[in-house]
């Protein structure tokens, strides 16, 4: 049955409850009605317009509800962009919060046991007054504020606290809170100018007067990795140990930062050092020049990280996986990632039989492509245009300038502000210098210029290489300074400045001034 009053279809029981007294007709009879109802409305031509319109109308809603979705979805990741940023910079002055609070409770330490220790030296000496009056007393009144202080309270509580959401940084993600003293605004004003002082100090005295050549003694263990940092600071990797130590000092006093690693890299970015620990399941990072995070860790047993280094201008980093298939099917795939160590894009290489143990990786300036060092060879991979596997594209075996009875074994690459390709060869002892093909120019460094099998290569901001030796020297030399000469220019130039140390070039090499040394030199003999 049809309800005529309420226009809409009935059962049985509709009938004898919500529809008594309603005009009801059957369903037969009403579709005829509505048949030729229907046939009327089409064929008035003021019905059809309004269809129209209604339409038009939708098709247009329908666009502009897609373009409002665009909007609001953009506005999302412009703000997630925002806040990544805020993050950063958050974390960026809390890590050097830290460090400073950590530092200054370090130093404090550092002198109650120095004067403790003279203390106990000066018990057990027995000295007499009338020799070192002065002493005594300056040693006694040391000792008063010693037995003063409250042991308890020698290392300072320090708490991580989040408050609340608004514009101050610290508010909005966290701060640290001293819990043993609360300094007035007076003292920490104090406080903050003398840092600044300390700041502008270091900014224009902290630096390293660098001449175009320098060697190191670091050790008698081989330099695995090295990191240029700024201010002469240096990060090495020797006996899976991490050291910082400065280059201006002379004894070349260093501290470890982290054991159990494999290599690390500079993201010259940021200037953070990515570090892979031995087991190949976990990557630390180490933050102004001393924190160290953890960046990236797997859980799955069949995943390892083979090695870690820049992303170029596509990410913060790239890294490369291995994938324990089967035992006869292995998987490399090349990921790139952000600074928080979400993984943005990843690439599967084609070779899935295909093994050879990568020890380096880099992304070169040219979008999704990445130059590889394995045990016996650099190789060149590139993204295929599908954008989801690389394949190799370019290999260099050291067909030249390497002894054939040794094989070509690199440890290490560098890459310079022009894309060439510098290869550490330990039993070649030598530098090779390839260009961004993988086409051999020149041997950069030999054991002509006390190269003794080196292990490890890099480039810092001004313009010097790093190299790092199995017999734990490290050589400084100016760049430019070996693009622009030779061999025998070299030899002749080391002897010339033995004798007269004006002649290095602190500061920038000009390979005129280098040509008229040598040309003045010849024509004094």
């Amino acid at each position: 049955l049809y309800c005529m009053d309420c226009d809409c279809p009935l059962c049985g029981d509709c009938v004898t409850c919500d529809h008594v007294g309603h005009k009801v007709r059957k369903v037969s009879e009403v579709v005829e009605t509505q048949l030729r109802q229907l046939k009327e409305s089409l064929g008035n031509e003021h019905s059809v317009f309004h269809l129209q319109n209604l339409l038009s109308d939708s098709e247009i809603r329908q666009k502009q509800l897609a373009e409002h979705r665009e909007n609001l979805l953009r506005n999302v990741v412009d703000r997630e962009e925002e806040i990544i940023e805020k993050v950063k910079l958050w974390r960026e002055k809390m890590t050097e919060k830290i460090i400073s609070l950590t530092d200054n409770e370090e130093k404090m330490l550092g002198k109650d046991t120095t004067l403790a220790s003279a203390l106990l030296k000066c018990k057990e000496r027995n000295l007499e007054i009338d020799r070192e009056g002065i002493k005594i007393i300056s040693l006694n009144c040391a000792l008063r504020n010693l037995l003063n202080k409250d042991t308890s309270t020698s290392v300072r509580c320090l708490d991580f606290r989040i408050g609340t959401t608004n514009d101050d940084l610290f508010d909005l993600f966290g701060k640290v809170i001293d819990e043993t003293e609360e300094l007035s605004s007076d003292i920490c004003q104090c406080e903050e100018e003398e840092e600044e002082e300390e700041e502008e100090e270091e900014e224009f005295h902290d630096c390293l007067d660098l001449k175009v050549l320098m060697k190191f003694k670091f050790g008698s263990d081989s330099i695995d990795d090295i990191v240029p940092l700024q201010n002469s600071k240096t990060i090495l990797l020797s006996k899976g140990i991490v050291y910082a130590c400065d280059l201006r000092d002379d004894n070349l006093t260093h501290r470890s930062i982290l054991t159990n690693v494999q290599q690390i890299f500079l993201i010259p970015s940021c200037g953070d050092v990515l570090s892979l620990i031995k087991d190949r399941k976990c990557i630390k990072r180490i933050s102004s020049g001393s924190l160290v995070t953890t960046y990236m860790s797997t859980k799955l047993y069949c995943e390892t990280y083979l090695c870690v280094g820049p992303g170029g201008e596509q990410a913060y980093a790239c890294v490369l996986h291995r994938l324990e298939i089967d035992k006869s099917c292995r998987v490399f795939k090349i990921s790139l990632s952000d600074e928080f160590g979400r993984i943005l894009m990843t690439f599967t290489s084609k070779m899935d039989n295909f093994y050879s143990w990568y020890n380096r990786v880099s992304a070169t300036d040219v979008k999704n492509k990445f130059v590889k060092i394995s045990s016996q060879s650099v190789e060149i991979h590139v993204v295929l245009p599908n954008g989801d596997a690389y394949i190799r594209t370019k290999i260099y075996n050291g067909s030249v300038g390497t002894s054939p009875s040794s094989g070509f074994r690199p440890t290490d690459i560098a890459l310079d502000y022009c894309g060439n390709i510098l290869v550490s060869v330990p039993n070649d002892n030598a530098i090779h210098l390839l260009d961004k093909s993988l086409t051999f120019q020149k041997l950069l460094m030999t054991e002509e210029d006390g190269l003794h099998r080196p292990t490890s290569v890099a480039l810092d901001a001004e313009g010097f290489l790093y190299v790092g030796c199995e017999n734990g020297q490290i050589h400084v030399v100016n760049y430019q300074y070996l693009l622009n000469t030779n061999r025998q220019a070299r030899l002749k130039f080391q002897k010339l400045s033995s004798k007269n140390g004006s002649l290095d070039f602190p500061g920038h090499f000009c390979p005129k001034i280098f040509d008229e040394i040598l040309k003045n030199q010849n024509a004094e003999n």
